[in-house]
This record gives structure tokens, sequence and C-alpha cells, in this order.
């Protein structure tokens, strides 16, 4: 189907096409002064000492999760209400996921649900900053600092959200962000990872550079990959950062019309904003027990939505014996509906939308 107002669009113009030419020009199309350039940007953006480049977020949690070197039988920790590269990433770099619910108003995990589900085999937790926001930091540092475990944080939808003015993805020992086409700035497919912590940051190196610390030696003291990008993406991406900030100001400002516009219509409930946290709508999430009707309405208006997550512990292939019911993912699951944010929704479009789901609730 053709729709007149889609989930997704990209804020690319002449800026990328001019981009890309110099690598082009010059020859050099994998990752080097490019590359370097715009890791000096993220360590900027996010204040992380040590930042590296993935093909994309979900081998960059893979490159995380083997950051970590996970033993035989070491568990880590995931909400249930996730994108499933979240725990299958986990899962191929030797973890066994096990999944926790999330908080029915702000739709993340925090330390409580971390905290009950800690067993022996525990070695990590794995924060997913859903949906633009940040999850409540501190509790689970001071959880995982006291129990010995590793952070990773999926930050994939959180590039620029900051926590009482930290950024995201810099509370865990390793943070991993998503350049993916629907994020807040893109390079089509990519990942960030960021980390503070000298010893994981070598391994970093190592693992996603064959298993050498610099390219030209055929001597590689590591087990490794090749986990690096090309200058192309990073010209792309250099691009889009200084889009930045007109990106998080547009977002900002619809994510308040949408507000705005649909405040008490029918049964819809929004996020939560988590105290201290900035949002940078990846989309704009709602909740309604008439999920399915409401997306048919939009829809026959030409307008594109897009479901929740489906719950990691129903997953065909992530399914557990003894798996507990995770009732809040499950509900998140079946009354989540996302509506547009991205920079090609007019103002016109935006009201047409809030419209549409007002005359589908009788507003």
């Amino acid at each position: 189907m053709s729709y007149r107002i889609t989930q997704v669009d990209l804020a690319v113009d002449a800026a990328e096409k001019a981009a890309i030419m110099p690598p082009l020009d010059a020859r050099w199309l994998t990752e080097g002064p490019l590359a370097r350039a715009f890791q000096e940007k993220i360590a900027t953006l996010t204040g992380a000492r040590h930042v590296f480049f993935a093909p994309n977020g979900t081998l960059g949690l893979f490159l995380a999760a083997l950051a970590l070197e996970p033993r035989p039988g070491d568990e880590i920790l995931i909400p249930s209400f996730t994108f499933y590269g979240s725990a299958t990433a986990a899962h191929y770099a030797g973890f066994k996921p096990v999944f926790v619910d999330v908080d029915p108003e702000t739709f993340a995990v925090a330390a409580d649900q971390f905290e009950a589900a800690i067993g022996p085999a525990t070695r990590a937790l794995m924060p997913v900053h859903i949906y633009g926001q940040c999850c409540d930091m501190a509790p689970i540092v001071d959880l995982a600092r006291g129990r010995g475990l590793a952070i990773i944080e999926d930050a994939a939808q959180a590039l620029s959200v900051t926590l009482d003015g930290k950024s995201a993805g810099t509370f865990g020992d390793i943070g991993v962000f998503s350049l993916f086409s629907d994020k807040t700035i893109t390079t089509g497919e990519g990942g960030i990872l960021v980390t503070d912590d000298d010893a994981i940051a070598e391994r970093i190196r190592l693992i996603r550079n064959q298993g050498r610390p610099n390219s030209g030696t055929f001597v590689h003291p590591s087990l490794g990959m090749n986990f690096r990008i090309t200058d192309l993406q990073a010209a792309i991406g250099l691009a889009q950062f200084g889009k930045l900030p007109a990106i998080l100001a547009d977002r900002e400002r619809k994510r308040v019309r949408y507000s705005d516009g649909l405040a008490g219509v029918g049964d819809l409930r929004f996020m939560k904003r988590i105290r201290g946290s900035t949002i940078v709508p990846f989309r704009f999430p709602i909740l309604t027990a008439q999920r399915e009707a409401l997306a048919n309405s939009l829809e026959a208006a030409g307008i594109q939505t897009r479901g929740f997550f489906y719950p990691m512990h129903l997953q065909p292939k992530l399914r557990q014996e003894n798996q507990p019911s995770l009732p809040v993912s499950e509900r998140l699951s079946r009354e989540g509906l996302c509506l547009p944010v991205h920079v090609h929704v007019t103002d016109g479009q935006l009201d047409d939308i809030v419209g549409t789901i007002r005359r589908h609730f009788g507003a």
C-alpha cells in the first residue's frame, strides 16, 4: 500500500550528496580520515573517552558483548520489551539472555526488575533506552556495582539523549547507538560503541580489526573479525551530524504537538518521562485498547503506523522453559502504536494524524 504519510523518511538532501564526493574523488572508501573525524564528533557529543564504529547497531551490541568475554553459562538480563537484536546479539556472543519486565508507565526497565531476576549465573545487565529516553540509570549502576555485574547500555534509539546532563550510553561499561535509517541521524546502516574503560576499549579495538591493533601487519595477537565501516558512511554521518540541532528541535516540537493534540482523547496513554531524562522521539508511542481499530482508521486515511515490539520471552527461538509471564511487556505489545515524527512530516500532516485519531474516538 502507498501511504500519504509514511512511518519513516530520511533527512537527506544535497549536503549528503556533496559529502560523499570527496572520498570518491580521493579513492579512499574504507574506514579512514572521515571516520576519525566522525568519531571525534561523537566523542564530543557523548563525552566518552573511546568511540568505535560497527556495521550496524546489532553488530555493535554483539561486539560489546564479545568484549565482556562471556564464559559458558553466563547470563545477561535484558528487558523483554526491546528489539530482537538486543537479545540475539547477546546470544551469539555467548551469553544466555534472561528476560525481565518493564515499567508500565515509562516502558523502560528499572533496577528493581533487574534485581528480582539476578541469579548465581548473572554476569551482566542490558538496560534499553526505549523510544528515545534514558532509563533511570543511577539505581541500575548502583545495583550492578554492588553485585559485580557489567552493564551494556542498548542506546540504539537514544543518541543525543541525556539523563541529568550525562549522555545515555555512558553510565555503564559500554554503550551502543544505532545509525540505521530510522534513527535520529543515519548512515544508512551503522553502529557506535562508547566506553570509558581502557581495557574494554582495547578488546573492542582488537576484535573489530581482525585481532590486530592496527592494519598493515599480518601478525594478529588476538582473535577478531571485521566490524569496520566505510568513509562513505562516515561522510554521510558528518553531514547528518551538522543537521542534528535542527533534527532535535523538530522532533521535540512534534512530540509536544502530539502530546497537546491527543491529551485526554479516548483511552490513549503516553510514555511517562523519566525524571531527569530528555526525550528525543524515535517514534511517538501511544497505548490504546483499540490499537487494531485505530491502526485501521489511520491506514484508511493513508497514514502508516507501526506496532510495538513483540516480547522477547515469547519469540519462537528465544522462549525458555518455565518462563514466567511478563505482563507489562505483553500488554505493551498488544496495545502499542507508533506515530511518525520524521523531518518530512509537516505541521499540516501532523494535525491530520491528530484529527484522524480524535475522530476515531469521537473527540
